[in-house]
Formats: structure tokens, C-alpha cells, sequence
């Protein structure tokens, strides 16, 4: 195992044994699948399982509840999106912290005793890791987030969401990645599943203002050598252009009742994932 995967296995293995995070995630848990019977209501019992036509029935007119055999089980899909752009970062790769996300959320899925499953994807699937319980698997998948070489590789969202949709199954997506592509279109698989997208940048790269001259700099798209003089023009249109992505990116998310968190490089990832999920 990498050194690298060592420390945010134990780092993230810390974070999540010693608090608490997302134990009331999704409004998919705590409804019953398998129906059993009907009973009489009890004192705490869920008011939501009340079966008001057996009550009017009653001869007493007493409450009358369903009961199940079973919670439903949350379904639990991490995604790692692959690209060149998150092989970069003036604090930490951004890669290594998609990793650590990655870390969290499988920790805490075992934690509330949910299985998770982890897909890897750029244009294609590239690695799918099946549903699991057990802490064992979240070696060997934060290892590979850690180890895979994203340069040169472009998303395809559209054939993610085509992905999504062939597991015919509904759930809980946890979409990782920085967002930098354009026209990013979730829709085909919002209204079925509940999505948080975790969107992980660098400061840096969402202001160049103290850089101040002329950089050699290497696109991690295609590798290619570009010699970019960069000043504050610069700066600020690069600035202009990246927020007016942005909106449209949150706007989307917005109309599709997308939750959303962006993460920084340097942020206390542990507590914004807490704040947006705990």
C-alpha cells in the first residue's frame, strides 16, 4: 500500500470513529419495504406508518399502524471523476483529497452499517468497486484513486448519467470531482436519485492574481507546452469567465435540487462534509 493511501486511510478513519456524520443522510432510509402486518399503535411509534383505513374499521376506533419487516437499505454510490485538471494543487492534489472524500464516505457508510459501492469514470466506466460492508475494500479503493494517472483524461458526464442509470437502481450518489467542464447536465439522473456533488478546487487556480509574468505551462488535457503571460487583464477575465461557469454549474444544481459543497485544498474537509451531509 502507498504511503500516501496510509495517511488518509488513517486520517479519514479518525475523522469518522470519533464524530458523527451523515447518521440521517437521506429521506430513502427508514421505510419499510416489506410489509408484515397491521397493529395496534403504540407510544412512539412513526405517526407516518399510521393506516387510516384500518383505524376507521376498528370497532374501538383505535390507531392502527403498518409494520414492517425491514428498513429499507440505503444504496450508496461514490463517484471519482476523472480528469487531467485534478493533478493539481498548490497545497495538496487535488486528487489526494478526492481520495481522502472518498475515504470519509466509505467510513461513514460502514459506520451507519450502509453498504457502498465506488465507481471510477472519465469517458467511461474506468473501475467499479460492488456494494460492500467492509472497511477491508476502502484500502484498495483509495489506493487506486491515489495511484491512477488522470492526465490526459477528459469526463464524459452524459455517459456517466447513462451509467448511472443502467444500475436501475435507486440512490444516494456522491459525485467527486472539480466541475471545471462545460455544459454539465445531471438531470437524467436527479429526479430518481439524491446527488451530492462535492466540488474540489484549489485557490490558486480560481485566482491567478499573484502570479505576474510569463509561465511555461503544461494543459493537463493533451500535455502540451503553452507559454501564457499572465497579468492582473488576465487575472481578472480568467476570474470573470470561471465565475460565470460557476453560476451556471450551482444554477443547475439549484434547478434540480442538487446539494453541493465546494472544498478547497486547504479546508478542514471532515467539517464541510459535515456541514453538508452530517
Amino acid at each position: 500500500m502507498d504511503k500516501i493511501t496510509k495517511e488518509i486511510l488513517l486520517k479519514a478513519q479518525r475523522d469518522v470513529f470519533s464524530y458523527n456524520i451523515g447518521s440521517h443522510i437521506t429521506p430513502f432510509k427508514g421505510e419499510g419495504i416489506d410489509f408484515d402486518e397491521i397493529k395496534e399503535y403504540n407510544i412512539g411509534d412513526d405517526i407516518r406508518k399510521i393506516n387510516w383505513n384500518a383505524t376507521a374499521k376498528s370497532s374501538d376506533g383505535t390507531l392502527q399502524i403498518n409494520q414492517f419487516n425491514d428498513e429499507r437499505e440505503l444504496n450508496i454510490i461514490i463517484a471519482f471523476m476523472i480528469s487531467g485538471n485534478i493533478y493539481f494543487g498548490s497545497i495538496e492534489l487535488k486528487q489526494y483529497i478526492m481520495a481522502y472524500i472518498v475515504a470519509i464516505l466509505g467510513y461513514s457508510s460502514v459506520k451507519n452499517h450502509d453498504k457502498f459501492q465506488t465507481i471510477f469514470f472519465d469517458q467511461d466506466l474506468q473501475k467499479h468497486y460492488k456494494p460492500s460492508r467492509s472497511t477491508d475494500i476502502l484500502e484498495d479503493i483509495v489506493d487506486y484513486a491515489v495511484k491512477l494517472n488522470p492526465l490526459q483524461k477528459t469526463i464524459s458526464y452524459e455517459n456517466f448519467c447513462l451509467y448511472i442509470n443502467s444500475l436501475k437502481q435507486k440512490s444516494l450518489i456522491f459525485i467527486i470531482g472539480d466541475f471545471l467542464e462545460n455544459n454539465i447536465n445531471l438531470s437524467t439522473i436527479s429526479a430518481k436519485n439524491e446527488i451530492y456533488a462535492l466540488v474540489v478546487r484549489d485557490h490558486l487556480e480560481e485566482d491567478i492574481s499573484k502570479l505576474n509574468g510569463e509561465f511555461n505551462l503544461i494543459d493537463p488535457m493533451n500535455l502540451k507546452l503553452n507559454n501564457q503571460l499572465i497579468n492582473n487583464n488576465v487575472a481578472n477575465n480568467y476570474k470573470t469567465l470561471l465565475k460565470t461557469h460557476d453560476n451556471i454549474l450551482f444554477e443547475h444544481f439549484l434547478q434540480h435540487k442538487i446539494k453541493y459543497a465546494k472544498i478547497y485544498t486547504n479546508d478542514d474537509i471532515f467539517l464541510k462534509l459535515n456541514r453538508l451531509i452530517g
